[in-house]
This record gives C-alpha cells, sequence and structure tokens, in this order.
C-alpha cells in the first residue's frame, strides 16, 4: 500500500459508514457504488480459451478510494473518489505476462461509478451490467485489450456471516462482499499478434467497507477455484508476518446448484510446496498449493500456469503482487476434478 494511500485511509475515517453485521444485500443496487463506504472495488479474473485450445488468463480491477463522503449539490470540479484499475493478460503458451495500471479521479468524468446498479470506469476501461444481466468488460493498453461479456450462470453468493466477510477481530474490520462465481466468458482478447476470439470461464468479486486489516496482518493470499463438476470455491488466508493465519481467515464453498457453505479456517488448510522469485523485484512468492477440505473429501493441487504473474503497481495503488491464473486437480467428494482459477498474493514485497 502506498503512502498516498495511507494517508487517504487514515483521513477522515469517522466520516465513513463500516461494513457491520446485520447487513442485507439488495440487488441490484448493490452491484453499484456506495459512496459511504470509504474502499470498494470490482474485480474481475478469467481462463479462457481460442478455438485450438490455447490458454490465457485475465485480469480486470477498478478501486474506489474515498476521500471524502460525497455531497449533494457539489462541484463537478471536486474530488470525492480516487479510483485505479489493474489490467492484465496472461499468456502461458509464449511465456508472457502483460499487466498495466492506470489512475483517475471523479472529477468531470474521467472516472466514476454508478449507484443503483453496476457500471465503473477509468478512463476507456469500463465494467458493466448490460440490461439483460450480463457483465460487459472493456480495456484496451496499447497492443493489449479485451472486450468481453460474462453470463452468470449461478446468481450471486454472499460471502461471510450475517452479512461481513471479517478480516479481523476489531469492529468494522470486515467488508461487505459477494461474488458470482460462474461466469460464462466470450469475447476477443487482443494481443500483439492480433485479436483471438475466446470463451471460456470468468469469475467476479465485489467488496466494500472502511476499516484497515487488523494490526499485524501484513497480506493475504486469496484463491478462487472452478471445477469441472460444478464447484466452486474461494479461500483467503489473512497472514501475519510469521506466515501464520489470522482466525478470521475464510472461505465460501458453493455447489452446483448455487448453495453455499461458509468455511471458517477450522474446515480447510492451504500449504505451499515450492516458490519462485521474481528476477525483476527479488521478491519471493509461494508457488504451487495444496488446499484440502476434509469434510468433503476435498484434496487439490493448485499450479501456476505461468512462474511471472507479478503486478508492479507502481502507478496506481503502489508496491507490487502476485495475480495469476492456475490450473486445479486432485479430488473432490471421492472423485477426480479438474479445473481452473486465480490465486493472489499481497505482501509479500513488505519483508
Amino acid at each position: 500500500m502506498s503512502v498516498i494511500l495511507g494517508l487517504l485511509f487514515a483521513a477522515a475515517a469517522a466520516a465513513w459508514q463500516p461494513a457491520l453485521p446485520g447487513y442485507s444485500f439488495a440487488f441490484p443496487a448493490d452491484y453499484g457504488a456506495h459512496e459511504q463506504s470509504r474502499d470498494e472495488w470490482w474485480y474481475y479474473t478469467g481462463n479462457l480459451h481460442d478455438a485450438r485450445g490455447r490458454r490465457f488468463g485475465f485480469e480486470l480491477t477498478f478501486f474506489r478510494v474515498g476521500v471524502q463522503p460525497s455531497l449533494a449539490g457539489g462541484s463537478p470540479w471536486d474530488i470525492d473518489d480516487l479510483y485505479f484499475a489493474h489490467f492484465a493478460v496472461t499468456d502461458p503458451a509464449t511465456g508472457v505476462y502483460y499487466h498495466v495500471d492506470r489512475t483517475g479521479r471523479a472529477a468531470l468524468g474521467q472516472a466514476g461509478a454508478e449507484t443503483g446498479d453496476e457500471r465503473v470506469w477509468l478512463d476507456q476501461w469500463a465494467a458493466k451490467r448490460s440490461p439483460g444481466g450480463n457483465h460487459v468488460l472493456r480495456a484496451r493498453a496499447d497492443a493489449i485489450g479485451l472486450r468481453l461479456s460474462l453470463a452468470p450462470r449461478k446468481l450471486a453468493v454472499i460471502n461471510g456471516l450475517d452479512g461481513v466477510s471479517q478480516k479481523g477481530s476489531c469492529r468494522g474490520c470486515a467488508s461487505h462482499y459477494y461474488s458470482f462465481t460462474d461466469l460464462a466468458a466470450i469475447g476477443t482478447l487482443s494481443l500483439p499478434s492480433g485479436d483471438v476470439a475466446v470463451s471460456g470461464t470468468a469469475w467476479n468479486d465485489h467488496e466494500w467497507g472502511s476499516a484497515d486489516l487488523e494490526a499485524g496482518v501484513v497480506g493475504w493470499d486469496w484463491f478462487s477455484v472452478q471445477l469441472a463438476d460444478g464447484h466452486e470455491l474461494m479461500l483467503y488466508l489473512l497472514r501475519r508476518a510469521d506466515g501464520s493465519a489470522i482466525p478470521q481467515s475464510s472461505g465460501t464453498l458453493v455447489d452446483r446448484s448455487g448453495r453455499t457453505d461458509h468455511l471458517p479456517l477450522s474446515k480447510f488448510s492451504v500449504s505451499s510446496f515450492g516458490t519462485w522469485t521474481s528476477p525483476s523485484s527479488h521478491v519471493r512468492y509461494p508457488a504451487g498449493w495444496r488446499v484440502r477440505l476434509p469434510s468433503y473429501g476435498a484434496d487439490l493441487t493448485i499450479v501456476p500456469l505461468l512462474a511471472d504473474q507479478e503486478f508492479d503497481a507502481a502507478h496506481s495503488t503502489g508496491g507490487r503482487y502476485w495475480e495469476g491464473a492456475c490450473s486445479a486437480s486432485g479430488r473432490f467428494g471421492g472423485k477426480s476434478v479438474r479445473g481452473f482459477g486465480y490465486t493472489e498474493l499481497t505482501g509479500y514485497d513488505t519483508k
């Protein structure tokens, strides 16, 4: 986290609405912006393939950081929010990871997020829900771009308990957090070699809240897994400096019909079995994980599709993190399973 963001987060903290238990989600309004929350992000990742089976990964994320709560009758020059966006494409066949980040301000329409339903943008990058309920994504940076339509095959699922996903023991150390875990993707990727028609699966997270992480938490490991048998899994481990996870780390399991099971830390385990060191930053990340859910007979191995998927966010949120397309294989419910997913690793550049 950059120094600038840290100062913004500290400013006028008492004016922002915390994420507290008892929240009732209301859609489509909760797809849109929550202007009384200080921090918010719309997050898309996916695993795609072309007609020949060549695989790709993508990430497109929009962050809203509140500077001051929005006031009625303000000037169009007012900067109530800052916006940041991250865009990446993984091409395992060529071994190339493309990534770019941008910064904008909510003044004169350069960037923004609407209330009432999802529409968020920064310059020409955008994510919105169409009248039919599909998610439409657009981004372009030089020769890299995407235009995708994502159709939900399951309803949005709520992560956490009692309307909040806990990020610590302190009051308000939480977010309101839902996910579309099964989106059918179709569209076009633009690469230096030309445009490629693609299809596949995608994932959408949307979170908002107003608190920092609990003291002592240096980062997190986050996993999304989409299995071919129709199950999806989300897990996050909030890490202390010694590598241990705080008790509020948790996850969500989604079955074929869209029913969910909240997973406290006691219901799962994650262990890494390899490392990768970035040649540019010299940061060392875990690379390869074993995920176990004993009560579901689940034992999964998660492996990156490409070792180097490190995102340098110096031009926006600051710092570096690893965000990558992965494959998954193993057993679930006593049966062999395969799938794909995404993994995010933050805080490793602070050691």
